[in-house]
């Protein structure tokens, strides 16, 4: 039997093998162990770089370039891979046609598809990433290096909007599961009275 998605290309199913303890390994073990790589890699990559060249004299240049390529990478694996496979959430941002944004956000809606440890594995790096970038950014401001605060707001930006997309659509998903809840809950007490009378 099949879980429902609201992701076309993941389907869920269901594991009726009876056995508790494989199960309970099964549910800590990561189910995405590429997408959590992938997660990890590029930011890894990036702040590598962007630390190592302070010590190694690879150019300003180059330096830049891996890293704003790492971090855009980054950017794109967060936001269309690892946030649908890891945590069940996706979103974008829509620009109508009078110019106006529109945020779009997408759930799964049953959490029982999400691994608490991949949750932690997704969420932890992103709040990281951002802060790391932003803490980089200040660091080079009161130090006068203007030229390196180009690479660390650039990486900010993206990194920051990958941390408020999700943390938005965590909200919304949190919402819908509120609504959800209370719909059931008064479409239930509705039935209990119209069966009474």
């Amino acid at each position: 039997m099949m879980k429902y998605s609201p992701f076309q290309d993941e389907p869920g199913s269901n594991d009726n093998n009876g056995q508790n303890a494989e199960s309970q390994v099964q549910n800590n073990a990561p189910k995405h162990p590429v997408a959590v790589f992938f997660h990890l890699f590029f930011k890894i990559v990036a702040v590598a770089v962007f630390i190592l060249s302070s010590f190694v004299n690879i150019g300003f240049v180059l330096t830049f370039i891996i890293v704003t390529m790492s971090s855009a990478f980054d950017f794109w694996v967060t936001k269309n891979v690892t946030g649908r496979k890891l945590v069940g959430l996706r979103w974008w941002n829509q620009i109508r046609d009078d110019g106006s944004n529109n945020w779009v956000f997408e759930s799964v809606q049953d959490k029982s598809q999400v691994n608490p440890a991949e949750s932690l594995m997704f969420w932890i790096p992103v709040l990281a990433f951002a802060a790391g970038w932003f803490v980089f950014a200040i660091i080079s401001l009161f130090g006068l290096s203007f030229l390196w605060l180009v690479v660390e707001i650039v990486c900010f930006l993206l990194a920051g909007a990958n941390l408020l997309g999700y943390i938005k659509c965590a909200k919304d998903a949190r919402k819908k599961v509120k609504g959800m809840a209370q719909s059931y809950i008064v479409g239930t007490i509705v039935n209990q009275a119209i069966n009474r009378v």
